[in-house]
């Protein structure tokens, strides 16, 4: 042996299974931050994906600056693209047709569809401004097919021909509203906008703007602003997309930002406190062989540099294997994401490296090693040679105060003796769970954040909606018998409108909108009862329910007057929702009642819109086969894409802040499990000698629980109060900040994570107590 530093290989190969423990807590503290940032870089990774193929991908957008001054603006070095757009006839309301159906014209130059909204599905994009592209849609419903030539009309009659270059994907609005797309040039637009209007190109063009250096983009917007004196109207802000890049003044994103460093120290503290816990019972554990090796000459400077030394060498299996479960963890999330949501998230790699979480992991492992080994160093350092050579190291602390035996029994009054005993111990211990509590409740903080962020799908959401145009009752009725017969078809249901009916009740003249329902959705709205009897209104004629709004005060029990069609006819409002699915006329009631009361009243027989909810293993060509059948007198709103939209979004948040929640849950639990034990173990030589003056195994028992409770009852205290508080801090910064809603306690978060707390310590407790029962006394009072 050359140097005190090569007992290190010696001393892991000893005591193997003491440092086995520390190695998980370093394990487990590396996961745990390279788990978090990892998923949180895909999570930013996903988001960014969804908001370029919603909004597109663009950083600013540009109104009312000449084509000169568009062009300069692209010269910057700074700036990537600059692509000019502009619509015609977007939401379907100007006239303008394809075959007779609505089409939304757009024009601009190749990049717009190539780098700004990647829509090219097949084909090139227009040379000339005599072709198009057209959208998905049409194609399928006119079979259409490249080089073939279309006929667009105008609302004055006025007719433009184009020769097919390529097909754009759908969008969402396409689909929604039941319209064809288009896509220009930018001279075929201009020509086609100026047709109709002399407005100056500049005034009608939208100039989107994508920087190549992403370093300071608002600095670079700000000079772009004051070099061609640009108002801020002129310039729209893409504050998704830069927000998620962290490029974003707003003032929201800033709070955003505030607390993704808040919970980032928490994972810090929470790394160094449990790897401090582990390391500091470790050292006790083993203060005596500390104390051998200054017996032999060691130095107290030489008895740190092995401890440090100790600690570097389980570094070395530790923080890789943690990285590695960390990283595995976040793969296997991003393939349940990419299976949730192909649509946005089919082209993250299957195994893509999170780069930041690895380095986190790496970087934030070897300074909570080193922090948390500093202390624990020290204390080998001044072990006393004379100590370890009486075999008393580790008993030879003066007692200045006895066990109180005022409240409790002797064995229980021990165990939280021994927990107190040891003052940096006691507070390392309780530091340990109170971070892992204070990380729970400041993360629970999220679900809130994507309760108000994104709404999911309701029960009700069709996939695909049959409208009347004209708002009446014209949609047949035996569509729905020929639907219930389609496999493709998993429920559909209809629904009639009768709009803007004169009422009177309490003596009062009032507006409502009556509404009909079938069982089905008399089902769904049993959550959204606030009183009355929801059977009464679908079983019995003349009664209905009322939809709750503040300006509305039809009260349950009204008798109400309608006045359809010339003639009167009474109603008694047995009922009151909180909502319903088309709330969205807040000036007009909403009276909902049975199909059979709503044929009686108004004499019709068939419905407004009739509602197509497809079954999973529906085709495009099942689809196209339904819209045959209704035909095209009807709007045919297809609303699939749209659903997916808000269907990955919500997956996408909720599969990462849940995968939070429970990683946090579980390394609590294992952490709670780990520091329990070690200090068990540390002490086991004290329990021998218990053993030997007369204690039974059952009040040893009785003193380890009494210990570890001591450490998860304080803990959980200050663990409370302090995540409580911080709950308070985060919920204020993202929740009442942007909506307003008041804060309130916790309580079903607090309550999960004091019950993991207790799991913990029951499962902590459990096998260092039958490990006690099985040792002799004479190899307990032996352990080194």
């Amino acid at each position: 042996m050359k140097s005190y530093l090569d007992l290190v290989p010696i001393s892991a190969k000893v005591h193997r299974k003491q440092n086995r423990m520390s190695i998980i807590c370093i394990v487990l503290a590396v996961f745990l931050v390279t788990a978090i940032f990892g998923m949180a870089d895909m999570f930013i990774r996903g988001q960014i994906l969804q908001a370029q193929q919603e909004n597109g991908n663009w950083h600013i957008g540009i109104q009312n600056i000449s084509d000169e001054d568009a062009m300069l603006i692209s010269s910057r070095p700074e700036v990537a693209t600059v692509a000019d757009y502009g619509t015609l006839n977007f939401r379907g309301e100007q006239e303008y047709t394809l075959h007779g159906k609505n089409v939304s014209i757009c024009g601009g130059n190749e990049s717009i569809v190539t780098e700004i909204f990647n829509v090219l599905d097949e084909g090139t994009f227009p040379k000339t401004e005599n072709e198009a592209m057209i959208s998905i849609n049409a194609k399928d419903t006119l079979k259409l097919k490249i080089g073939e030539q279309i006929v667009i009309t105008t609302p004055n009659g006025t007719e433009f021909s184009y020769i097919i270059s390529g097909f754009m994907k759908n969008s969402a609005n396409l689909m929604r509203e039941d319209v064809y797309g288009v896509f220009l040039t930018t001279d075929g637009f201009r020509t086609i906008y100026s047709n109709e209007t002399d407005v100056n190109p500049s005034e009608y063009t939208m100039f989107f703007v994508l920087f190549d250096n992403k370093g300071n983009i608002p600095k670079e917007i700000a000079e772009i602003k004051e070099q061609y004196g640009l108002s801020d109207k002129q310039v729209t802000e893409n504050i998704t997309l830069l927000g998620l890049m962290g490029q974003s003044d707003d003032s929201f994103m800033a709070q955003v930002y505030t607390v993704a460093i808040i919970l980032f120290f928490l994972v810090l503290m929470a790394g160094v406190l449990m790897i401090a816990s582990s390391m500091n019972t470790n050292v006790a554990q083993r203060t005596e062989f500390f104390g051998m090796v200054r017996c032999i000459g060691a130095t107290p400077k030489q008895v740190m540099q092995l401890v440090r030394k100790e600690v570097m060498n389980w570094c070395r299996f530790a923080i890789p294997l943690g990285v590695i479960g960390g990283m595995v963890l976040v793969w296997v999330l991003c393939f349940i994401l990419r299976q949730l949501s192909p649509q946005y998230f089919g082209g993250m790699p299957a195994f893509s490296i999170s780069y930041p979480s690895i380095i986190a992991g790496i970087v934030v492992g070897l300074l909570t090693v080193l922090l948390a080994a500093r202390s624990p160093a020290k204390k080998a350092s001044k072990v006393s040679p004379l100590a370890a050579v009486s075999g008393n190291a580790n008993d030879l602390q003066p007692v200045k105060k006895a066990a109180n035996t005022k409240f409790f029994k002797i064995d229980t009054s021990l165990g939280i003796h021994h927990a107190k005993a040891s003052k940096k111990n006691f507070i390392l211990m309780i530091s340990s769970f109170s971070i892992s509590i204070i990380l729970f409740l400041a993360f629970s903080v999220t679900i809130d954040f994507m309760n108000h962020t994104l709404t999911p799908l309701q029960p009700w959401t069709a996939d695909i909606s049959v409208i009347s145009p004209e708002d009446t009752c014209s949609v047949k009725a035996e569509f729905i018998e020929e639907l219930q017969q389609n496999p493709a078809v998993k429920n559909v249901y209809g629904r009639m409108f009768a709009y803007n009916v004169p009422v009177i009740v309490n003596g009062e003249e009032k507006v409502v909108d009556l509404i009909s329902y079938e069982d089905m959705q008399f089902d769904w709205a049993k959550d959204y009862v606030l009183s009355g009897s929801l059977e009464k209104a679908q079983s019995e004629s003349n009664t209905g329910l009322i939809v709750f709004e503040p300006q509305n005060d039809i009260e349950v029990g009204n008798v109400i007057t309608l006045n359809l069609n010339g003639s009167q006819a009474d109603m008694e409002i047995v009922g009151m929702l909180s909502d319903c699915p088309f709330n969205n006329r807040q000036d007009v009631g909403k009276l909902i009642c049975s199909e059979d009361t709503f044929r009686k009243l108004t004499g019709e027989t068939d419905y407004s819109i009739i509602d197509i909810q497809l079954s999973q293993n529906a085709t495009e060509n099942d689809v196209n086969e339904i819209h045959r059948l209704v035909g095209s007198q009807y709007t045919f709103s297809d609303e699939r894409m749209g659903n997916s939209n808000t269907r990955g979004a919500y997956y996408c948040f909720g599969l990462f802040i849940y995968g939070f929640l429970v990683l946090i849950a579980l390394i609590t639990l294992f952490n709670i499990i780990n520091s329990i034990a070690m200090s068990v173990v540390a002490k086991m030589k004290q329990y021998g000698v218990f053993r030997a003056i007369g204690l039974s195994n059952r009040q040893l028992a009785k003193m380890i629980i009494a210990e570890a409770s001591t450490y998860a009852i304080t803990g959980t205290i200050c663990g409370s109060v302090l995540g409580i508080v911080c709950n308070k801090i985060l919920f204020s910064k993202l929740i009442t900040y942007k909506w307003g809603d008041a804060w309130s306690v916790p309580l079903v978060q607090l309550g999960i994570i004091i019950v993991v707390v207790a799991i913990a310590v029951i499962l902590a407790v459990r096998n260092p107590i039958k490990k006690l029962e099985k040792t002799s006394i004479v190899d307990i009072i032996s352990v080194q």
